[in-house]
């Protein structure tokens, strides 16, 4: 595998492929805030044969650029994959995206309908047909509301407050721990607390960014929605909200999958199984409704 990095606007995304192209659509990874594109390392070998997987840091993530003075919401990382895409001359895509990067990929589908085959979210956030019911986790939102002071602190204070938030979203803790190491490596350093700051901050500007992604026929792609039974951040009443919501914005066609045993970081916990729903998933013929 072999990374590139892709100048986008005066920043640069990290991106690699893996695979030989093949008769198949392209599949694009997109991972979520505060990981990057180690999260798919375990799921890549398991993907279907015959198609080039591009995999991808987010804007202040992994290898990418810090932000600087560009936006981090889900609408300006969906606008930033959209140019990368067509930079990489990908005309249409299977899109995969986990967390934030499920919104973020649910908003390209939307915008850029022609161009994507099939479309799966895994364990989404910040993806609502409303802006009101986008809330935040509460340990999250109490980090974001704190960035005032990780801006003034070691940037070690602030990569050890987003472990504490992030790991209960690993059903097994010791294999989370090592994990979040590896995502939370760059957040050490001042550029990346910077670049931690700037995402928090944007999380809650990204609150209204789906609300027309998830109106009613607004995806127009086979689509599947794939949940992890013990996600913290996705609690029952959310959970059945988040399926509402997509099976209207597909007009009742996505298909739902619930993998039990996991919590939030599904490609870390699921790779055999995410592996064979990309490969279900893909066997569903585009379709292009009115």
């Amino acid at each position: 595998m072999r990374g590139e990095f892709v100048d986008l606007d005066g920043v640069r995304l990290y991106c690699y492929a893996f695979g030989q192209r093949g008769a198949g659509h392209p599949i694009v990874l997109v991972h979520g805030s505060f990981t990057s594109s180690h999260l798919w390392q375990d799921v890549l070998p398991r993907l279907p044969k015959g198609h080039r997987v591009l995999v991808l840091d987010l804007l202040g993530h992994g290898r990418s650029d810090p932000p600087g003075s560009h936006a981090m919401t889900v609408a300006a990382h969906a606008t930033r994959l959209e140019q990368l895409l067509d930079v990489m001359g990908v005309r249409e895509a299977v899109l995969v995206g986990h967390g934030m990067g499920a919104a973020i990929a649910a908003r390209v589908a939307h915008e850029w309908p022609e161009h994507i085959a099939q479309l799966m979210l895994v364990n989404p956030t910040l993806l609502a047909a409303n802006a009101g019911e986008a809330p935040l986790n509460r340990r999250v939102r109490r980090v974001a509301s704190l960035v005032w002071l990780w801006k003034r602190l070691s940037p070690a204070w602030l990569a050890s407050a987003l472990h504490s938030v992030l790991l209960p979203g690993f059903a097994h803790r010791g294999v989370g721990a090592h994990a979040l190491d590896v995502y939370l490596k760059p957040f050490r350093m001042r550029d990346g607390r910077d670049a931690a700051c700037a995402q928090l901050a944007a999380l809650q500007r990204s609150r209204g960014d789906t609300v027309q992604t998830l109106a009613p026929g607004a995806i127009r792609c086979p689509t599947a929605l794939v949940l992890g039974n013990d996600d913290p951040f996705l609690d029952e009443t959310r959970r059945g909200r988040v399926v509402g919501w997509v099976k209207a914005a597909t007009n009742g066609t996505a298909t739902v999958h619930t993998l039990s045993g996991v919590a939030h970081v599904a490609p870390e916990e699921a790779p055999d199984r995410l592996g064979t729903l990309v490969s279900e998933l893909i066997t569903r013929r585009p379709f292009r409704y009115p």
